[in-house]
């Protein structure tokens, strides 16, 4: 228990200066973007990243499900098994980035179908959009392997403090070129550059914590068709993320031009942002649950959902409670055009996005955990076309709005109700209706929160830099001070104080 306690703790602690490197960085090299160059600049960066994400597919999950399969060799220290596992997934690797290479080469020629409108003259949108594809191709090709298997052995933070020195590296080069050249296509050139150094040293680091963990042998017949089952299971939902996370980008350029991918964009960074960081928690906790679910009790799994469950209620709560008081603000000192704002309504769906969507996150430590992918796999493909379906359809009648509001039914209906009791049948195996009153009395609270907060953050008399930095100091201390006085005698909260003091007493 206390081991895997401090590595979740050192894999948070290095998550969180990771997560720190990707908001501010990034936002600074958009910025300058938008400023330097312009919104339609940024909304082609937008459109290839959502369609590489789409080619993406190509993974099919088999890094998900080697995950997976690695966490019981690993938890019994069964060195043959583990070296196996990684000469397998290093020749599905090369496979892998070799699909993607050609898919994308297939889709170049439909590139400018996908904008309505305008776009930059002065860019070979071809070359650029090869340059993103053999970035992301590099990912996989060259020792992509070796951070699943740091992954597997709780050894996240290598992989993220790697990251975080190389992705620090190419946005100061970035930010150096925007500056003295102002020239996008050597912008974007710097990052296969990043790939190739982040690889090199991901290959560096492994090697020189687990030298005696290599790419040898073959995989018997039995592992190989557990991993083939979790792929086949993974797969469907990797279409249904994709159609959810992806789609709306490419929906939006094809129906409004990129000027509203742009600012559609600006928003969901934010949101991204903040979802980074609480898929970085649980990015953290990954591989301790799914030794905890090899290990312990089904009984002692059940209890921890609903503590960590409560603890991320807390934290994603006040997360939301923040962006629906800061966003408007914030976009109106950061963009400095009132052009580049959504209205206050799309502003709310965004926020309820947010929150839906990490209410899933819990849950899903133990799907992934239990590798319940394949029992899933119904209610993914019925997301990805429910969600694909939605997006043409409102996207088309009711534009950003609609875009939005598509993804909110998803979650809802095929995300949350439907994947909640695939786990409780089959893992769990009893009824969810205390877990959907826990869910139901959580937002609630977190709903009238939230309009306390955002009443008295509204009742700053101050506009600009300083009101934002008041309103900054309420959102800390409000949302967390009404948490308090809501949960403070409740049993989830004492076993969430009990717990903090655990992970804080163990030495990292």
């Amino acid at each position: 228990m206390e081991s895997r306690i401090k590595n979740t703790k050192r894999n948070l602690v290095s998550g969180f200066l990771r997560q720190g490197a990707n908001i501010l960085l990034p936002f600074l090299t958009r910025t300058m973007v938008l400023y330097l160059l312009g919104a339609k600049y940024q909304g082609l960066s937008s459109l290839f990243h959502s369609i590489l994400h789409v080619l993406n597919l190509a993974d099919l999950g088999f890094t998900t499900a080697i995950v997976f399969v690695l966490y019981k060799p690993v938890a019994l220290d069964d060195h043959e098994s583990i070296c196996a596992i990684l000469a397998y997934l290093r020749k599905i690797y090369w496979i892998i980035g070799a699909v993607f290479l050609l898919g994308g080469l297939f889709v170049m020629p439909f590139l400018p179908s996908l904008i309505s409108g305008s776009y930059p003259q002065d860019l070979n949108i071809y070359l650029l959009f090869f340059i993103y594809l053999i970035d992301t191709s590099l990912s996989y090709m060259l020792f992509g392997y070796k951070s699943v298997l740091l992954t597997a052995m709780q050894r996240d933070d290598v992989v993220n403090n790697i990251y975080t020195f190389s992705s620090t590296l190419l946005r100061i080069a970035q930010v150096i070129i925007l500056f003295i050249a102002k020239d996008y296509m050597l912008f974007v050139a710097l990052m296969p550059l990043c790939t190739l150094l982040n690889n090199f040293l991901t290959q560096y680091f492994a090697n020189k914590f687990f030298p005696h963990l290599k790419p040898l042998g073959q995989i018997d017949k039995t592992t190989k068709e557990k991993i083939m089952r979790q792929v086949k299971g993974i797969v469907v939902d990797r279409i249904g993320d994709t159609a959810r996370n992806s789609m709306d980008s490419i929906f939006l350029s094809a129906y409004l031009g990129l000027t509203t991918v742009a600012i559609y964009d600006n928003y969901y960074y934010i949101y991204s942002a903040l979802y980074g960081i609480t898929l970085m928690i649980i990015n953290a906790m990954q591989a301790s649950v799914g030794n905890s679910i090899v290990k312990e009790s089904v009984e002692k799994n059940y209890r921890d959902l609903f503590k960590f469950t409560f603890i991320f209620e807390w934290i994603c709560g006040w997360m939301a409670i923040c962006m629906c008081c800061l966003y408007q603000p914030f976009m109106a000192l950061w963009l400095r055009d009132a052009k580049m704002i959504f209205p206050n309504y799309i502003m709310v769906m965004f926020c309820l996005y947010f929150y839906l969507i990490t209410m899933n996150n819990t849950r899903n430590l133990y799907t992934s955990g239990a590798g319940l992918y394949w029992e899933m796999r119904v209610w993914y493909i019925i997301e990805a076309i429910g969600n694909i379906v939605l997006n043409a359809t409102l996207g088309y009648f009711y534009g950003v709005t609609g875009i939005i509001l598509a993804t909110i039914i998803t979650i809802v209906l095929f995300n949350f109700i439907a994947r909640n009791a695939v786990l409780f049948a089959h893992y769990f195996k009893c009824s969810s209706r205390e877990f959907y009153v826990k869910h139901g009395t959580y937002a609630l609270i977190t709903i009238v929160n939230g309009g306390i907060t955002y009443f008295l953050t509204r009742l700053v008399p101050i506009d600009g830099f300083i009101g934002f930095i008041i309103m900054i100091v309420l959102c800390a201390i409000i949302p967390h001070l009404l948490y308090y006085l809501a949960y403070r005698k409740s049993d989830s909260y004492q076993e969430m104080v009990a717990f903090v003091k655990t992970v804080i007493k163990v030495k990292h």
